[in-house]
């Protein structure tokens, strides 16, 4: 069964609802999934340098507000099975480089590899603390998963692969996505958002014919 997720990095909402499409996926060992990532950029303003990151939710959402969310998303997180500490992320990232990287891995390994390489971005950005829009960092999580570190460097630092990925970005927002994370289960059936595990499961069933 064909998976196709549209996604930013920097979406704590699509790491939760990774984390439960994975939950609903573990419950039919009997079908056969794939997954694909493809990119979209929340905020593809964000300097590539990256940004204050607290200091931008407060300004935009008051202290208050963003306090709250917060603690709305960590409760979600928890959850799912993730520990998220948003309140420990320094540097909002520009996630251009981090989505030419999972271009790679998909180029390299496949489904299997770009959903690992997913994983580590988000585990990395959300519980970690870690600048998923620096060339270092990006390149010491791609030699983690397997991939030669100086040549994801070497690429991350070159122009290649930029208009690629924005033309993929530009393609979801001309289909209408302005908002993420977009689930498209075997082409027929789209589910957006942070979805419930039971809500995967149900849709997965539906299209499996169970």
């Amino acid at each position: 069964m064909k998976i196709d997720i549209i996604s930013d990095v920097v979406c704590p909402w699509c790491y939760i609802g990774k984390k439960n499409l994975e939950a609903a996926m573990a419950q039919r060992p009997d079908i056969d999934f794939e997954l694909q990532w493809f990119p979209y950029q929340l905020h593809p303003e964000a300097p590539l340098e990256g940004y204050n990151y607290i200091e931008s939710i407060e300004k935009k959402y008051g202290k208050a507000r963003f306090q709250m969310m917060f603690a709305q998303i960590t409760q979600a997180g928890e959850a799912s099975g993730i520990r998220l500490n948003l309140e420990g992320i320094e540097r909002g990232a520009n996630t251009l480089k981090a989505h030419r990287l999972l271009d790679v891995a998909f180029r390299k390994g496949g489904s299997a590899l770009q959903n690992t390489l997913s994983e580590s971005l988000f585990q990395a950005y959300f519980c970690d603390s870690r600048d998923i829009g620096d060339t270092e960092v990006l390149s010491t999580i791609a030699a983690d998963i397997g991939l030669d570190k100086d040549k994801v460097s070497d690429y991350l630092n070159s122009d290649d692969g930029v208009t690629d990925v924005k033309k993929q970005i530009n393609f979801s927002r001309q289909q209408g996505i302005n908002s993420v994370p977009s689930f498209s289960i075997e082409g027929q059936f789209v589910l957006s958002g942070g979805q419930a595990t039971a809500v995967f499961l149900s849709t997965i069933d539906r299209l499996a014919g169970c």
